[in-house]
């Protein structure tokens, strides 16, 4: 299986009550990197996996293509 590391764009909700309009300061979009096994790929999104086994696997994270700015593989 390929080993990846994924660079890619996630949105980024930091409040939880109301906020005053005129108050509001940008809060931008997260940078984050994913390592995995490659699990699936399709046209529109990858799935990668850290934690393999023979039989199993231990978390998984689905990142839409759209999202991915940059793929390593290992």
């Amino acid at each position: 299986m390929k080993l990846l590391v994924i660079e890619w764009l996630d949105s980024n909700g930091i409040t939880s009550s109301w906020e005053h309009k005129d108050e509001i300061k940008p809060q931008g979009i997260i940078k984050c990197q994913s390592v995995g096994f490659l699990l699936e790929e399709t046209e529109e999104y990858k799935t990668l996996c850290p934690n393999i086994s023979e039989t199993q696997v231990l978390g998984r994270i689905s990142i839409p293509n759209k999202a991915i700015l940059n793929i390593t593989e290992k």
